[in-house]
C-alpha cells in the first residue's frame, strides 16, 4: 500500500461520493427548481431560462473545483470530511488535476450492469472501482498530520 495507510472503505467512498454529489449537482438541482416555480405561468420564462442556465454554470465550475482540488491534494470536500484520500498506485503521491478528470470521467463506467463497477471496490483486494483500476489509483485513509507551533523564544 502506498505511504503504509488503509485503504477506505466501501462506506467512506460511497459517504464522500454522495456529499461531492450534493456540491457538485447541487446548484443545478437548485436552479433547475427555482425555474420550474419562476416558469409556471406564462410570465417568467426568460428569467427561468437564466435561472435554470445559471444552476448549469454553477454545476460545471463545482465539478472542475472539486476536480481540481481532488488533484491538488487527492481529496474532494467530501473526501476530505469522510477522511479519505486518492493516491497513484505506482508511487503514492496525488493524481494530479488531468488524471482525477480523467478518473472523473471514467466513473461513468461504473454504473452499466447494475453498477457492478462501484461495488466492485467490496470485495477487490486493493478496493478499487473500475474507474480506480483504469486510471491506476487507490483511495486510502487519510493521514491526519498533527503540527506542533512553537512560541517564539
Amino acid at each position: 500500500m502506498p505511504r503504509g495507510l488503509p485503504y477506505a472503505s466501501w462506506g467512506q467512498r460511497a459517504g464522500a461520493f454522495l456529499l461531492d454529489c450534493l456540491i457538485n449537482f447541487g446548484p443545478l438541482w437548485l436552479g433547475v427548481g427555482v425555474a420550474n416555480m419562476i416558469g409556471e405561468g406564462n410570465t417568467g420564462e426568460g428569467l427561468a431560462l437564466i435561472v435554470s442556465w445559471s444552476g448549469v454554470v454553477a454545476m460545471i465550475v463545482a465539478c472542475v473545483v472539486q476536480a481540481i482540488r481532488e488533484g491538488r491534494t487527492g481529496q474532494s470536500i467530501g473526501k476530505t470530511a469522510l477522511g479519505i484520500r486518492v493516491v497513484r498506485t505506482y508511487d503514492g503521491l496525488v493524481p494530479g488535476a488531468p488524471l482525477a478528470f480523467a478518473r472523473r470521467l471514467c466513473q461513468f463506467l461504473n454504473y452499466p450492469a447494475f453498477c457492478l463497477g462501484w461495488l466492485w471496490a467490496c470485495w477487490d483486494q486493493k478496493k478499487q472501482t473500475f474507474a480506480d483500476k483504469i486510471t491506476g489509483v487507490v483511495v486510502l485513509q487519510a493521514a491526519f498530520e498533527t503540527t506542533t507551533t512553537h512560541a517564539p523564544a
